[in-house]
């Protein structure tokens, strides 16, 4: 069963690059309510707690949430999701002229894709594509320390 949950879910966002890329061209407000919609259900079903609990808890209890009772590729794969779900929040927050939260959401995702790379992950490539991507977008001279530090831990890696 999880694996179809995931499944959906990676289906979901894939929906959601669509209608990001389609907002890009026009910026319509209802479709970019109905966007971030999307987004905050995708979320909602992706965390085994409710939203305004997971909302509360640390990038590291949010990791270990994500990863309790699977397999460590479908933790991590939990995991990738959940960034990349991020990201394309971080683009929707943009579009809505809210920088300020599409930049929190581009940290905490690659916070998030940080902390499972330098954790020895079973497919690196994948995390390394979106580190990659948001490495390009996020500003390094507001990076919290921890991600400052994650980020120079993977590379050295």
């Amino acid at each position: 069963m999880p694996g179809l949950r995931q499944d959906y879910i990676l289906t979901q966002i894939e929906l959601l690059r669509r209608f990001v890329a389609r907002l890009a061209n026009k910026r319509e407000e209802a479709g970019l309510e109905e966007a971030l919609l999307l987004a905050f259900n995708l979320q909602a079903k992706l965390f085994p707690v409710p939203p305004e609990n997971f909302l509360r808890l640390d990038v590291a209890r949010q990791i270990e949430s994500l990863k309790t009772g699977e397999a460590k590729i479908d933790g991590e794969m939990k995991c990738l999701t959940y960034a990349q779900l991020l990201k394309e929040t971080a683009t929707l927050y943009q579009y809505r002229g809210r920088d300020d939260l599409a930049a929190g959401a581009r940290q905490l995702a690659l916070h998030v894709a940080l902390s499972v790379a330098v954790d020895e992950p079973t497919s690196p490539e994948k995390f390394k594509t979106l580190i990659d991507e948001l490495d390009t977008v996020v500003d390094r001279e507001t990076l919290h320390p921890p991600v400052r530090e994650l980020l120079v831990a993977y590379q050295q890696l």
